[in-house]
């Protein structure tokens, strides 16, 4: 900034003078320390921490996997097959040692009992699946995606139900299964 006239060069060098005295008569502040760098690494210093979140997130999997297992709608039959396995009871017999420890005396229900049916009742077994047969051969001029058209499905499900690679690579003659339509 320049003076104009010599009265202001004047008033500038007395409150510079002013604010130096004044700068001179304070103490200066104490410097402040440099902060260190830490030098644990961040999970040691976080330990507690990450301890805690991993018991958080293994309780909220238990409490859900225990709320799944209570509002399932039906036994699994796996665990009805387990259950029903047939165990060495006897009224009043020693097992063998093996299975269960040395000379231990059992006293309870039969294993016809145990299981809610004879052990030599046969159970029978219900099949729920089908066996696919091709149902459609390929004729001069067909494309998957009419194919998948004529009869209601999409070219994806032709193509995966009969493993084809390219859906471009058809031969006439060859005989295809056509999934159920959508």
């Amino acid at each position: 900034m320049q003076a104009r006239s010599t009265g202001e060069a004047e008033l500038l060098q007395s409150q510079r003078r002013r604010r130096d005295a004044r700068d001179a008569e304070r103490p200066n502040p104490p410097r402040r320390a440099r902060r260190r760098r830490q030098s644990t690494p961040w999970l040691q210093r976080n330990a507690l921490g990450v301890a805690a979140l991993s018991i958080l997130v293994a309780l909220i999997g238990f409490g859900f996997g225990l709320l799944q297992m209570m509002t399932r709608p039906e036994s699994m039959p796996a665990s009805l097959a387990l259950s029903q396995i047939d165990t060495p009871v006897a009224t009043g017999s020693t097992l063998n040692a093996a299975s269960i420890g040395p000379s231990v005396q059992v006293l309870g229900p039969s294993s016809a009992s145990v299981a809610g049916a004879p052990a030599d009742a046969v159970r029978p077994i219900h099949s729920n699946q089908r066996v696919l047969e091709p149902n459609y051969t390929i004729a001069a001029g067909d494309t998957l995606v009419q194919i998948a058209l004529r009869f209601n499905t999409t070219v994806d499900r032709v193509q995966a139900f009969n493993t084809l690679s390219d859906p471009r690579a058809l031969r006439i003659g060859t005989k295809l299964v056509i999934p159920p339509p959508l």
